[in-house]
């Protein structure tokens, strides 16, 4: 039987402007999931997120944290986010130490660790983010991609039991999304339960086991990616559009090229794999 681990309930959140940001907002997180939450710029991602490890505190509704409502005392704070690790969309509001080093580190310092296991947990860390080459370089004078992936190291190092990530692949290049694919594939067979926002829905079908969808501070569906990104009322809604395995699956379908009962690719292997061979050879 499945276990909640993060749980939203009846969230509501305006900005003091008096901006709604998060409406009515239901959503539960399954331990272990892979869970991506999908929606156009300014849907309320990175709003709930915030709530996620207490950030912000909703104007009504609340956060359960495995079954308990979270308490916003500093002590309890400091101990939700030791297990509710987030990797923010911009790198600059994460890095603050001198090097990287120092900054990777920080977090596992925090804990109260031994110096070696803070070093295993750095080299660890490094390892997984290709940053050691970085060890002793500044932070101010890291690239943008850079940055990203020693921050990412910074939350890794902390091995929290849920890992959050903000539009993690926004501003990689083709190769280092695809590495930080691989790091969330490690983590998840380590049973870390791992909470993605993105608005790039190619990714979001690919790699979730369950999706939620927002749209201008609600969830306006959640189900499994392949139910939900086929109903193009839902996605048109959401300002989004159909993955194009999905478009290219449909469209093989109808051309006869591959039966109606093949089921819907997830990976572009899948795809090349449902579409039989070739029976016999063409006549010379």
């Amino acid at each position: 039987m499945s276990e909640l681990i993060l749980e939203a309930v009846n969230l509501e959140y305006s900005y003091p402007d008096g901006t709604s940001a998060l409406r009515k907002v239901n959503l539960q997180v399954q331990k272990g999931e892979r869970l991506a939450i999908l929606g156009s710029n300014g849907a309320g991602k990175s709003t709930l997120f915030m709530h996620f490890n207490g950030i912000y505190r909703p104007n009504s509704g609340f956060i359960k944290y495995q079954g308990q409502d979270i308490s916003y005392k500093k002590q309890d704070l400091i101990e939700l986010r030791k297990k509710v690790g987030i990797v923010f969309q911009d790198p600059d509001s994460q890095l603050f130490s001198a090097s990287v080093w120092q900054d990777i580190s920080f977090g596992p310092l925090n804990l109260g660790l031994s110096e070696e296991v803070v070093i295993e947990r750095v080299k660890q860390a490094m390892l997984d983010t290709e940053t050691t080459d970085l060890e002793d370089k500044p932070t101010h004078l890291l690239s943008y991609g850079q940055k990203k992936r020693v921050s990412i190291a910074g939350v890794l190092a902390m091995e929290p039991e849920v890992i959050i990530f903000d539009e993690p692949t926004a501003g990689m290049d083709p190769r280092h999304s695809h590495e930080f694919m691989q790091i969330l594939e490690k983590l998840s067979l380590e049973g870390k339960t791992i909470i993605l926002s993105t608005h790039d829905v190619d990714l979001a079908y690919s790699w979730s086991d369950r999706l939620a969808i927002m749209y201008r501070g609600e969830i306006i569906a959640h189900g499994l990616p392949g139910e939900l990104l086929t109903r193009p009322e839902i996605v048109k809604r959401a300002d989004l559009t159909i993955p194009w395995l999905i478009e290219t699956h449909t469209e093989l379908v109808k051309k006869g090229w591959l039966p109606s009962s093949a089921p819907l690719p997830k990976t572009k292997t899948d795809l090349f794999q449902n579409i039989p061979a070739k029976s016999g050879q063409q006549s010379a």
